[in-house]
């Protein structure tokens, strides 16, 4: 191989991987994510209409070559004392990279009484948390 075609070569290996780094650049705000919510229960249903209340794309299935994605991971938790209140933990995971977008957690009695409540109560938390979890630069650690 010549020095001309080595250098093209290289220089075409450095253009393409520094045209994947800018298509994979995070999206600045939450807003511009796509919110999955897969799951079907009352909760879900309720977080998945508060947050298109509150102005946010919300999809029910996965869908490849989209805008960027961040999926809802719910859980609940109890202290190893079984008197205590369960705390319900949401997570807004990029489904592309894995990074935790926004992390919410509330004792579950706190979130208000039925689904629709914590829906909105969670939607709201999450709006609340967006707002400044998406201003660090996509390389700041």
């Amino acid at each position: 191989m010549t020095r001309a075609r080595l250098g093209v070569a290289l220089l075409w290996l450095a253009t393409a991987r520094c045209a994947g780094a800018v298509a994979r650049a995070a999206p600045s705000s939450l807003r511009d994510y796509d919110i999955l919510v897969p799951k079907q229960d009352s909760l879900d249903r309720s977080l998945a209409a508060a947050l298109r209340q509150a102005g946010f794309s919300v999809r029910r299935r996965v869908r490849g070559g989209g805008r960027p994605t961040v999926a809802v991971i719910s859980f609940r938790f109890w202290a190893p004392d079984s008197a205590s209140t369960p705390w319900l933990h949401l997570r807004l995971a990029d489904t592309r990279t894995g990074v935790i977008v926004v992390a919410v957690s509330a004792p579950e009695d706190s979130l208000g009484s039925g689904p629709d409540a914590r829906g909105r109560a969670l939607a709201d938390s999450i709006a609340t948390r967006a707002r400044s979890a998406l201003r660090r630069t996509p390389f700041e650690p």
